[in-house]
């Protein structure tokens, strides 16, 4: 794929148009026929122009997608860890309660105990996490600092798909994240905390039945669109961390109308993967491997960046 340098080269240049490559060579090759540098309709960001958008750059997400996993490799540990093929098996009873009927027959046994004993004593094998497993689940927390690296390389690829920029991906990809380093690597920290304790929340008031599961879930929504611009804002603007956590907050409610379709869509695409692996395990597993996440990473930033545009930047540039 070319870098910016060569593309400066390459207008210069001016060669003559090219022939339309093979579907093959334009899915293994970024630049494919140079469609991403034709100009692009004029219109309202609406939903209609997300998705056609959208369709432009399906080969593009495929590769974001694929840097998304890749490159939060740790994560593949935790999930090879929890899935229990690291884990170990052992026998254990297969009903609740052996446990009351096995201490009552140790203290008098009679034939009612006897009979219930023949029905909850029988046996069953369990997965019990080993060694390994807890290795391989602690290798996940190696996330924290590949997280936020990685969300800035692909926010800035991201954003250029939705302000039809020419996209370079190795060039793009590895300087947004040398320029943004530093903010990258607290802002991973921070959001990979956030996101933990809003999850972990959510299932433990779920789990007891309690009803700030739903405050957790209106919480866990909020800080979900604050995350659409989190990323963009660092990229774009030269704003300390404090900064931008705070002004995400206040675009969050800004962009509310835009937000909560952005966020709608992200649920809906998860739904349809707990679907795929309810109906078809396998077709499950392998749907996150297409355009999953970087389907709702590119939702997210079409809502963010035309309000970001509108607040932070169209004021600036008419008073230039």
């Amino acid at each position: 794929m070319r870098d910016r340098e060569e593309f400066e080269e390459y207008e210069e240049e001016s060669p003559k148009p090219k022939k339309k490559k093979h579907l093959l060579y334009r899915l293994f090759n970024g630049d494919g026929n140079e469609k991403d540098l034709l100009p692009e309709p004029e219109g309202p960001d609406n939903i209609i122009k997300c998705f056609k958008v959208y369709k432009r750059n399906i080969t593009k997400l495929l590769y974001v997608n694929l840097i998304i996993i890749f490159g939060n490799f740790p994560l593949l540990f935790g999930l090879y860890g929890i899935s229990g093929a690291a884990n170990g098996k052992t026998m254990t009873a297969a009903s609740e309660l052996f446990g009351p009927l096995h201490g009552a027959m140790l203290h008098s046994k009679s034939p009612v105990s006897m009979a219930l004993f023949g029905i909850h004593g029988g046996q069953t094998t369990a997965s019990v996490y080993t060694t390994t497993t807890y290795v391989l689940i602690a290798l996940a927390l190696l996330v924290v600092f590949t997280f936020g690296i990685i969300n800035t390389g692909t926010a800035y690829l991201l954003r250029g798909f939705v302000r039809r920029d020419p996209i370079f991906f190795w060039s793009d990809f590895t300087g947004a994240i040398k320029k943004n380093f530093k903010q990258a690597f607290i802002l991973g920290i921070i959001d990979c905390f956030a996101i933990f304790c809003l999850i972990y929340g959510a299932f433990f008031y779920y789990i007891n039945g309690m009803s700030m599961f739903y405050i957790a879930l209106v919480l866990f929504a909020i800080y979900t669109m604050m995350r659409f611009y989190i990323y963009p804002l660092m990229i774009t603007f030269d704003l300390t961390v404090w900064k931008i956590l705070k002004n995400s907050c206040i675009f969050a409610v800004l962009g509310f109308k835009r937000n909560i379709m952005a966020f709608l869509g992200c649920v809906l695409i998860f739904g349809f993967e707990y679907m795929l692996l309810g109906l078809y395990y396998p077709v499950g597993v392998v749907f996150p491997l297409g355009v999953m996440f970087s389907t709702c990473a590119y939702f997210g930033m079409f809502a963010a960046w035309p309000k970001i545009k509108e607040v932070m930047i169209d004021p600036y540039m008419e008073n230039k």
